[in-house]
């Protein structure tokens, strides 16, 4: 779980668009539509990098892989200028830019490695979207990656499980509910399908069916610190107060990060 995103949740915030538990820090990559930052009418697209937006001392780094992996509008087939520029785009929470990257990279190659790097791209990028027409865009764009990927190997778990989260926030929800059972029905213990339908139960404030969601969850995977947190957060909203205590005293113990440590410290002290 990455941290901020246990920050919010410790506000008890969970929407149908922030099902993944968003951080609070979120910089939405604001959508201008007199500043598209992808210009498709070019080969291999321009992306406009926002520079208002992207700190000074971060420019040469991008202008560096940028120019590493894109000459005359054309994708070099060079890995590791991808990767560099997507992690860039994604620390400053571009995470948009990121993904169109990935995409035209992986157009240009057609792997089944590089449709997945996309579709994952893509789909971080989506989690973190907040306008609704954003939501709508970038999920779109997930489907359309994963898809490759599924073509070839309609077996990948991971990929189902994001790409029903994108129905989730979709105009076909029960597409993606089903999606997950189906998971489930296939593999009991999936790690992911478990804490996607808890929080989806979460969302709904079936508050009991969540706990049942978190207790399979963490009883296959007594490590997940997602699972731990949630199930403490679903005692603490379904009135068992001793074992919330005892549970949130559990994700204490699992991760000294400041930020995990106070987000439960909070908890706690509602408890008392």
């Amino acid at each position: 779980m990455k941290k901020n995103q246990i920050i919010l949740l410790s506000v008890g915030i969970v929407a149908v668009v922030l099902l993944y538990m968003l951080p609070t820090s979120v910089v939405d990559n604001k959508e201008n539509e007199a500043l598209e930052f992808v210009d498709e009418s070019k080969p291999g697209g321009v992306v406009i990098d926002h520079s208002s937006e992207i700190p000074e001392e971060i420019q040469p780094k991008i202008d560096f892989w940028k120019d590493k992996l894109v000459s005359d509008s054309n994708i070099k087939k060079d890995e590791v200028a991808l990767d560099s520029l997507m992690d860039i785009f994604q620390t400053i929470n571009q995470f948009d830019s990121a993904a169109y990257y990935a995409e035209s990279f992986a157009e240009e190659f057609k792997t089944i490695t590089l449709w997945q790097k996309a579709g994952d791209a893509y789909f971080e990028a989506f989690s973190f979207a907040i306008e609704p027409n954003k939501v709508e865009r970038l999920g779109s764009k997930t489907r359309e990656m994963y898809a490759k990927v599924l073509e070839q190997t309609p077996d990948n778990l991971d990929v189902k499980n994001n790409l029903a989260m994108t129905y989730i926030a979709s105009s076909n929800p029960m597409q993606g509910i089903l999606m997950l059972r189906e998971i489930l029905e296939t593999d009991e213990k999936n790690e992911k399908a478990l804490l996607n339908m808890g929080r989806l139960s979460m969302q709904s404030n079936q508050f009991d069916k969540a706990v049942e969601r978190f207790e399979a969850l963490v009883g296959y995977h007594p490590n997940s610190l997602d699972g731990n947190y949630l199930l403490a957060v679903c005692y603490f909203e379904t009135g068992k107060s001793d074992k919330a205590k005892a549970q949130f005293q559990k994700v204490k113990n699992m991760d000294a990060d400041p930020v995990v440590q106070t987000a439960v410290d909070e908890y706690l002290q509602r408890i008392k």
